[in-house]
């Protein structure tokens, strides 16, 4: 049976193309959702982006017939916008015609009790969808976005290996297989005697291999766990393009990043700079305009990025440590960024760039959209390698969920790809302290 969608604000400002995503079915648009998508087109935010792109949507459908009476979708759908006629009468007593929400619960009211058809509100607002519920109207997230990670231990192939095997392996440093696997995937290889051995499949699928044993180091900065060693692996591979680092907080993503980065840009000189980026959103209430210069304004959103590059850089010398340290950590970042070794940019003036030849590190990507991560990745130019740091568990963006963010959504699609690599942390290893609360609290 065909079924009638009205559509929230909230599901409009998340995806401008929803109004297409409900095959040959009615989708409506209450006048007031209209409203409030115009007050938000001057935001130059993501957020105005959208608006303005339904807008323009809108606009291309008048071509095509009265939108108030209904156009034809492409897809066989036809889509008509509300002009709220009804009143709000239908609501219980009291209730505010003020609130935006209000007006588009009766017009979803209203078409539930005269239509024949199943009347289904679309949104992301939990709360909207609660009254809508307690209204009895049906209500449903808009969930053409969202992507399912697989469990853990899905990711991790378990392989059994002959001691013939592992002596081949430790002469050639790599293992020939027989059945090729999916191209970077993380293999616990279990030997004769129990023991186990993290290697990583190669970018074409037809051996194994592992270079990051005990006396290799990025940065000084070895691995303290298997899931750690398997992150080393992807980082110091070139032929990895892109590593999607997903755990909890305290697993070492950032830092393991920072490492293997400076590793490559400073020793190695395999780039010509390390770019460290995170996206512009506060955790809980922002504090409002800062004062000063463009890097004095961004230094509070990138404090987690100086923090580790502060730990990495400490003087490793006694008698160092004893002088200023903290004046020697500065001078040190100082001078990477002086001679343009290392920057630290805010993702807000990405667009247009292209970067060729850098490590760069895009931390709590868990943060972004699945099109802010389309357009950081084609940033990349020739020589270039991408990190994303994340927990989809912490997410502070009003309009994303562990469903629906951009880390997600590049697990989700390139998965497989030779040039993709991807590991799940799940130790903590910054304190004792931080991992048992991580766990109880």
């Amino acid at each position: 049976m065909q079924k009638v969608y009205v559509l929230d604000s909230s599901v409009i400002l998340h995806d401008p193309n929803a109004m297409f995503q409900f095959q040959d079915n009615e989708v409506v648009i209450p006048y007031v959702v209209l409203e409030e998508i115009e007050s938000k087109k001057r935001i130059l935010e993501n957020v105005g982006r959208a608006a303005r792109e339904a807008i323009r949507h809108l606009d291309g459908l008048r071509n095509d017939g009265q939108i108030s009476q209904g156009v034809l979708l492409p897809n066989g759908g036809r889509l008509r916008i509300e002009l709220n006629h009804c009143s709000l009468d239908i609501l219980p007593l009291n209730s505010d015609p003020s609130l935006v929400d209000n007006r588009i619960l009766a017009v979803s009211l209203s078409l539930a009790n005269d239509e024949s058809r199943p009347v289904i509100l679309i949104t992301k607002d939990l709360a909207m969808r609660v009254k809508a519920d307690a209204l009895g109207i049906l209500t449903d997230d808009y969930s053409n976005d969202k992507v399912a990670l697989p469990l853990l231990k899905d990711e991790i192939i378990v392989m059994p290996l002959e001691d013939a095997e592992v002596v081949e392996y430790y002469k050639n440093k790599y293992i020939p297989l027989k059945e090729p696997l999916l191209p970077n995937r993380c293999v616990k290889a279990v030997l004769s005697d129990d023991t186990v051995l993290p290697l990583v499949s190669s970018p074409n699928g037809a051996r194994l291999g592992f270079n990051m044993g005990p006396s290799h180091a990025s940065w000084d900065i070895r691995a303290k766990n298997m899931e750690q060693a398997w992150a080393l692996e992807m980082l110091n591979n070139p032929e990895i393009k892109l590593v999607n680092l997903m755990g909890p907080a305290g697993t070492g993503k950032t830092l393991l990043a920072l490492a293997c980065g400076l590793e490559q840009t400073v020793h190695e000189e395999l780039y010509i700079r390390m770019l460290c980026a995170r996206p512009v959103v506060p955790f809980g209430k922002d504090i409002g305009f800062l004062p000063g210069e463009k890097d004095q304004k961004v230094r509070p959103y990138m404090q987690p990025i100086y923090d580790n590059l502060e730990y990495l850089l400490r003087p490793r010398k006694e008698k160092d440590r004893d002088r200023d340290r903290e004046a020697i950590v500065d001078s040190a970042i100082d001078l990477l960024i002086k001679k343009r070794q290392l920057e630290i940019e805010v993702l807000t003036y990405i667009r247009g760039r292209s970067i060729p030849n850098q490590f760069m590190i895009i931390d709590e990507a868990q943060n972004l959209s699945a099109h802010e991560v389309k357009t950081i990745i084609t940033r990349a130019g020739e020589g270039t390698k991408i990190v994303l740091c994340g927990d989809p568990d912490q997410i502070d963006h009003p309009y994303l969920d562990k469903e629906s963010n951009g880390l997600a959504y590049v697990a989700a699609r390139l998965n497989g790809q030779p040039f993709y690599g991807q590991v799940r942390l799940v130790h903590g290893e910054r304190s004792e302290l931080a991992t048992r609360a991580a766990g109880l609290l």
